[in-house]
């Protein structure tokens, strides 16, 4: 199973997206990526959007978990979804680390109905209008004390 981590920005009622085109429709992107083997989640994350975006940020608490079952072009994927709480810099797109053609704001009133990759624009635009009020902590060592 593949996992792909990213980050959710948002700032005066407008999430940070990548635009792509596929298949000749515009499609936005949280930004992030997949997880090499032995990385921790937060440094894939602050990995990507430097190499991508060419900032750094501040992760806060997971918004949600959500599995793509695997297809004939895409294996199993689980994307984990974090809160970005703040970004250092400003975000412009990299083209030497992405096929990304710009950055773009994507209003919340828009999510429901807006090509996103992963497809979790409903669940986007009900957690920003329930008030933020469904994130779950994350653990960085759930192994910590060492039990097993």
């Amino acid at each position: 199973m593949r996992v792909r981590v990213s980050a959710v920005f948002e700032q005066g009622n407008e999430i940070l997206c990548m635009k792509y085109i596929y298949g000749g429709k515009e499609v936005f992107s949280i930004p992030g990526g997949g997880v090499d083997k032995d990385i921790p989640l937060h440094e894939a994350i602050k990995e990507e959007w430097k190499n991508e975006l060419g900032v750094k940020l501040d992760i806060g608490d997971i918004i949600l978990v959500g599995e793509a079952p695997a297809s004939k072009r895409h294996p199993q994927t689980l994307h984990i979804v974090f809160a970005a709480e703040e970004v250092h810099g400003t975000p412009k797109v990299r083209p030497d680390s992405t096929h990304s053609l710009d950055v773009v704001w994507l209003p919340i009133d828009k999510l429901k109905h807006s090509p996103l990759y992963p497809d979790i624009g409903k669940q986007l635009y009900e957690y920003f209008k329930d008030g933020r009020q469904r994130s779950i902590e994350f653990i960085r060592n759930c192994m910590e004390r060492g039990y097993w």
